[in-house]
């Protein structure tokens, strides 16, 4: 009974989905409106995006796991999720919308000559959207195991779904059910917690773990920054944000939409901590399915079934986001900007499709490697940062930064993580340690080479300035 239950709930809820979804056909007629969703979002659009981008997989799913393991100290990924927000709000909004930026590479070819640096960011750029996407899966995995069907076969149901969708909704119909959900999960979730007041949840969570599971501080300094550290650095350089950015209405909305995204983040993660504790506590052989066997085990079935549909609709939304990340990577950066510049929309249009169904396989054969929602997740993070932080954040603030400084940074930094990913090389916090080497490549390199003459130095400290000066101008 329960399982038609969640059957059909979930048929009637994907058909919501596919409604408000339709609506994004209006803002897809064309390749950059499909990518930027035709710069009309507001501020709800771009909270409930940035919410939606971690909540399904990265702070419902991967934050239960950990919570299993760790306790309360399962809650940092998702604080850092929320930290990201606020930090790239601070950073890289004015920036990115003033410079009117699809991409980082559109950035990156005004600052550096040649195309080495373009070519990197965008070659590597879909490999993290494969492993972020791949993340999205793994925690679909989770509750098709839970049910007893084929995990593998549900990967592959969950990105047929999720590739159709993103074909005919674009990054607007991304966005506006990226909200739907997000609301639907808030609820469901407070459902479920209230369900484990009642049933006398906290009693058990307290009777099963020791007093040091209690502490947010309970992992070690290496695990911390896994959770931590990729998350705060690896969002300045990425894709998605950067196209939600291109998409807001106004600098405003761009800002304050990353900004408050934070809140809803950081309480949200603190709340499913003590509900996968609470998993771990009733279902200790379950492992990382523990929540989802909670759910089909403790609460309504209506409460059950509304949870269920809301998280893997929102799995197949903000993976859906990262497709669209990919194809501004792929088609706007590679294919338009050096194979072939005059490319029409009927060309764009079939290279996005070719290009999605690639991607989407490749992640699922990640989602088939790993078991666990965030250590994917941190992977993938790390591949990006590695190859593109240095480049970015040392052309922006340091004038003396030189294309073949970019370049060593680059190569450094890429090499030294996949050293790390591999296991060749022990060094610690290994989730960020590769920027280290690339910062001290990017400095020695440009201190040795010149300035080509095409080279702009533009520093986004001016730009800030800029914002600062533009917002007194208003209050006067």
């Amino acid at each position: 009974m329960k399982l038609s239950l969640i059957i059909l709930s979930f048929v009637l809820f994907m058909a919501v989905n596919v409604i408000i979804g339709l609506r994004g056909r209006a803002h897809a007629s064309t390749t950059r409106d499909f990518l930027t969703a035709s710069g009309q979002s507001g501020i709800w659009f771009i909270i409930g995006s940035a919410v939606g981008a971690s909540i399904g997989s990265g702070v419902v799913i991967g934050t239960t796991q950990y919570a299993v393991r760790l306790g309360v100290a399962g809650a940092w990924y998702a604080i850092a999720c929320g930290l990201a927000g606020v930090v790239y709000a601070l950073v890289m909004s004015r920036f990115v919308y003033r410079n009117k930026l699809v991409s980082l590479s559109d950035y990156f070819k005004r600052r550096y000559s040649g195309n080495f640096i373009v070519l990197l960011y965008s070659g590597i750029g879909p490999f993290a959207c494969a492993a972020a996407m791949g993340a999205q899966l793994v925690a679909s995995k989770a509750i098709f195991q839970a049910f007893g069907m084929d995990p593998i076969l549900g990967l592959v149901i969950t990105a047929a779904v999720m590739l159709v969708y993103t074909m005919f909704a674009g990054l607007w119909g991304s966005y506006a059910t990226s909200v739907f959900q997000v609301i639907v999960i808030i609820i469901g979730a407070l459902l479920v917690f209230a369900s484990m007041i009642f049933r006398g949840g906290f009693q058990t969570i307290r009777g099963y773990y020791q007093p040091e599971m209690f502490s947010l501080f309970n992992l070690t300094p290496d695990l911390w920054v896994m959770f931590v550290g990729p998350m705060l650095l690896s969002v300045l350089v990425d894709q998605t944000s950067v196209q939600r950015v291109c998409s807001a209405r106004t600098e405003k909305i761009a800002f304050w939409g990353h900004f408050l995204s934070s809140i809803p983040l950081i309480l949200f993660g603190m709340l499913m901590v003590y509900v996968g504790m609470w998993a771990g506590a009733e279902f200790p052989e379950a492992g990382g399915s523990a929540f989802v066997v909670l759910l089909l085990n403790k609460v309504s079935p209506l409460v059950c079934a509304l949870m269920l549909c809301a998280i893997l609709a929102a799995i197949m939304s903000t993976a859906s986001g990262a497709l669209v990340a990919t194809d501004a990577l792929v088609v706007h950066d590679l294919y338009c900007g050096f194979i072939n510049k005059n490319a029409t929309e009927a060309q764009q249009k079939r290279l996005n499709l070719v290009v999605n169904v690639v991607v989407s396989a490749a992640a699922v054969l990640c989602a088939a490697a790993f078991e666990n929602v965030i250590d994917l997740l941190s992977t993938g993070y790390t591949i990006m940062l590695s190859g593109t932080l240095v480049p970015l954040i040392g052309g922006l603030l340091w004038k003396r930064g030189t294309t073949k400084g970019a370049a060593a940074a680059a190569a450094v930094g890429m090499i030294t993580a996949f050293l790390c990913i591999f296991k060749v090389i022990q060094v610690p916090f290994s989730s960020i340690f590769p920027v280290l080497p690339a910062i001290v490549a990017y400095i020695a390199v440009s201190l040795c080479t010149k300035h080509a003459p095409s080279e702009n130095t533009a520093r986004v400290a001016e730009v800030l300035a800029a914002g600062a000066a533009d917002q007194a101008d208003e209050e006067s």
